[in-house]
């Protein structure tokens, strides 16, 4: 049974998140970070399960620095949101790779987290239980391939349009506070969601970007399916570009009324803020 955690980055912001989750569960929890070298030593001797919650780009170099010290008898996780960068490290211990799919929150209640249990052992059953007590959705997948291509529309096709969405705007040079008097909730939203990408950690999405490789033949469709429907616009061709619109709704009809619904919920909610942003 885990009783001990062990945190590597503990500090960081999903670090911390983690960790408050973990100790309302009263389970014990040890953090390091680069300010704490020494803590690390201490962490992985006395942790049942370590935890690495660091960069993407820090992740291979300090699991390649650690994975000798790891013993049989315990679990060993990653957070990082890439896993190809791992797919190659030898281990002879159980290992669940994790990635939450959520930033730094103060209540996690109702997120989700994908775990892939790469080296099934004893203590999965257990990783997944806490999970659930901190109200956390699980979906399991079967390997880090699977998990990448996922991601490579999850993230990497959405961040990917959210910087295209945002560098062609500035490129338009329009008076931004004429267009967000006139934008309406709906249009709003988008540059929001647009603005939460680009205010947040650049190295991040640059990471989550460039280093999953099932993002470059994603992002390859992703720009021959603006080109074809660009052509579609120039030529005037109202048909086809209809018929594909059908074709799209198609493809979604058995989600397309919730998340009618679900963006009904979030207009709603961004005109009110709008309205009270005025008061």
């Amino acid at each position: 049974m885990i009783k001990n955690i062990g945190i590597i980055g503990g500090s960081g912001k999903i670090g911390s998140t983690f960790r408050r989750a973990f100790e309302k569960l009263n389970l014990s929890v040890i953090v390091s970070d680069e300010s704490s070298k020494d803590q690390e030593k201490l962490l992985i001797e006395k942790s049942d399960w370590i935890i690495l919650s660091v960069p993407i780009d820090q992740t291979l170099d300090v699991i390649n620095n650690i994975k000798s010290k790891i013993r049989y008898d315990q679990v060993f996780s990653d957070f990082t949101s890439v896993k190809s960068i791992i797919k190659d490290v030898e281990f002879n211990f159980e290992f669940v790779s994790c990635h939450p799919l959520f930033g730094p929150l103060n209540i996690i209640d109702g997120q989700n987290i994908i775990t892939i249990p790469v080296s099934e052992g004893p203590y999965y059953k257990d990783i997944k239980e806490i999970f659930k007590k901190i109200g956390l959705n699980i979906t399991e997948m079967n390997s880090i391939e699977e998990h990448d291509k996922y991601m490579s529309l999850i993230q990497g096709m959405t961040h990917f349009s959210h910087v295209c969405f945002t560098t062609a705007m500035k490129k338009l040079d329009l008076d931004f506070d004429k267009v967000m008097e006139i934008c309406s909730p709906i249009y709003q939203s988008n540059i929001s969601f647009s603005s939460r990408i680009t205010g947040g950690d650049e190295n991040l999405y640059t990471n989550i970007i460039m280093d999953n490789p099932a993002n470059k033949e994603v992002l390859e469709l992703y720009l021959e399916t603006s080109k074809n429907l660009l052509e579609m616009v120039k030529n005037q061709n109202y048909d086809e570009f209809k018929s594909n619109f059908n074709d799209n709704r198609e493809y979604l009809k058995n989600h397309i009324s919730d998340m009618i619904e679900q963006s009904n919920f979030l207009i709603d909610k961004m005109a009110e803020f709008k309205k009270g942003s005025k008061n």
